[in-house]
Order: structure tokens, then sequence, then C-alpha cells
């Protein structure tokens, strides 16, 4: 029961660290100078280059803009290689 208890506050956490999260992304890519449509832009280009060297579905490339500290933003870029 004890278990039941936490996990109905643990859920208002999980939350409020997830809206916590969306909005260091939205700051991120304020930041950035990104909008949604440069970054597609930025993804396709990447998903290009990354295939001219290792088979890729170009589709399946992800990335991530994360607001390290208040003057150093990163991006990280994954995608999974495919079997040849």
């Amino acid at each position: 029961m004890w278990n039941e208890i936490k996990g109905l506050f643990g859920a208002r956490r999980a939350s409020r660290e997830e809206a916590k999260g969306r909005l260091h992304l939205v700051l991120a890519h304020d930041r950035a100078g990104l909008d949604g449509s440069r970054l597609q832009d930025l993804r396709g280009e990447i998903a290009a280059v990354i295939a001219r060297y290792v088979e890729i579905d170009p589709e399946s490339v992800e990335l991530d803009v994360e607001r390290v500290s208040r003057d150093d933003t990163h991006l990280r870029v994954s995608s999974p290689l495919r079997a040849r």
C-alpha cells in the first residue's frame, strides 16, 4: 500500500520534470535561433552527410538541443545504424 501512495506522488514529480524538460528544450531552441522548420532542414542535411559514410535510415535521425548552462547549448545527433 505504501508503494501505491508513493507512486501517486511520484507521478506528479515525473510530470513536473517532463514539463521542465520541455521548457528547457523550447528555451534552448530559442537561444540557438532554430525554429521548427529550420531544425527539420538541419536534420535532413545532417542525415544526408551521415548517409554518405554509413548506412542509416534518414527518417530515424534525431536531433536533441540541450541547454547545458546559461551560455552553453549542445546539439546531439543520434541514429541507429543499419546492419549490412
